[in-house]
């Protein structure tokens, strides 16, 4: 598994923090020891003199040890790809722990079927590719989430770790009585769904499902979701396969993927890079008219924008030509005669531009 031409020779395995050693102890049956705690510090699976010390100062106390025992060669500046934190910027470790996962690849099987019959189709076309990319690739999706807020997992623990899966705790406890013979204490797993899993959830939760309601009737599914394309894989997916699972159909016939708003450097927004600009803000300094018309004179399908101030500068000092233009004409005596009807207008040109308005409204 390892390049024979990198480092020493020896090849230290830790399956369970480490993806690529994660899989090799798979294959080759090896144990998976967790050598650390919640809080990244070291657990009772390392030797006494370890347990307790966080990961940086362990690592220290390993180079020392080998030091002191005059078993320490040299030591090299290596370049290691570590994953951080995008919002603490703290290095993350792998860490093993029980998580619930969905089947991911059945639910995906009628949801690249109805995107290849046509039952739900993408504007533009091209972005098919990319969702059936990801979907005919699609591994186990991983739904649980260790945080405050969220849909709780509905599974209960009861004793000698039997797992009991229901709607409502009521149910749970049934199970739990018909499996014990007895009432027993259950606690409830703390984990909840991933954000995308109760998102997915959106086009007939929103509508009184599981119930049969009218609204649920009347607008499921829906025509047109509108959408930005970096999201395609991690909501318009999982909502397809969602809707096909439990309402048997698509939830929209249309995926239009809008362009994405960036910065002038063509970085994505985000408050944690603090590159967000405010639309009430853009506003208040410019105008409203002149935010719209620079989104509207910037946008193309799926082509994304790189929106700045000085753009928006710029289309208000345009604005303001077009605004002064018509006050000279108003200040000419150029305003519309009394009792004009466009209907009724005979020159050409005139006429042109009453059609054009027309078949522009229609379209519209």
């Amino acid at each position: 598994y390892p390049d024979p031409a990198f480092g020493t020779g020896a090849v230290k395995i830790t399956p369970a923090h480490d993806f690529n050693d994660f899989m090799v102890g798979k294959r080759h049956s090896l144990p998976m020891i967790n050598i650390l705690d919640d809080f990244a510090r070291i657990n009772d699976n390392a030797p006494p003199e370890y347990r307790g010390l966080d990961r940086f100062a362990a690592r220290k106390k390993v180079v020392e040890e080998f030091e002191a025992l005059g078993l320490l060669r040299g030591i090299e500046k290596t370049r290691h790809m570590v994953p951080h934190g995008d919002r603490s910027g703290a290095v993350v470790e792998p860490y093993l722990t029980d998580q619930w996962y969905v089947n991911a690849e059945e639910l995906a099987k009628p949801a690249i079927k109805a995107i290849e019959d046509g039952d739900s189709v993408f504007v533009p076309k091209a972005w098919e590719k990319t969702y059936f990319e990801w979907m005919r690739n699609i591994q186990p999706w991983c739904i649980s989430r260790q945080l405050w807020w969220g849909h709780r997992i509905p599974a209960w623990f009861g004793p000698g770790g039997k797992i009991f899966v229901a709607e409502t705790e009521e149910e749970a406890r049934a199970q739990a009585r018909e499996h014990y013979g007895r009432d027993e204490d259950l606690r409830q797993d703390e984990d909840v769904l991933d954000t995308w899993f109760s998102s997915a959830l959106w086009p007939f939760s929103t509508l009184g499902w599981p119930e049969k309601t009218d609204d649920l009737a009347r607008f499921y599914p829906t025509h047109t979701l509108i959408t930005g394309f970096d999201i395609i894989f991690f909501w318009v997916a999982r909502m397809m396969m969602q809707g096909l699972h439990f309402m048997g159909e698509v939830p929209f016939k249309r995926i239009f993927i809008n362009a994405l708003v960036r910065d002038a450097e063509g970085k994505k927004m985000s408050k944690s890079k603090g590159n967000v600009m405010d639309p009430l803000e853009l506003v208040d300094d410019y105008g409203a008219d002149a935010l719209r018309f620079t989104l509207t004179a910037m946008s193309g399908q799926a082509r994304d924008i790189k929106l700045s101030t000085q753009r928006i500068e710029g289309y208000r000092n345009f604005g303001t030509k077009l605004w002064n233009a018509t006050r000279f004409c108003q200040m000419n005596g150029c305003a519309r005669a009394e009792g004009f009807d466009p209907a009724k207008v005979k020159n050409p040109l005139n006429r042109w531009i009453v059609g054009e308005t027309t078949r522009t409204a229609q379209a519209i």
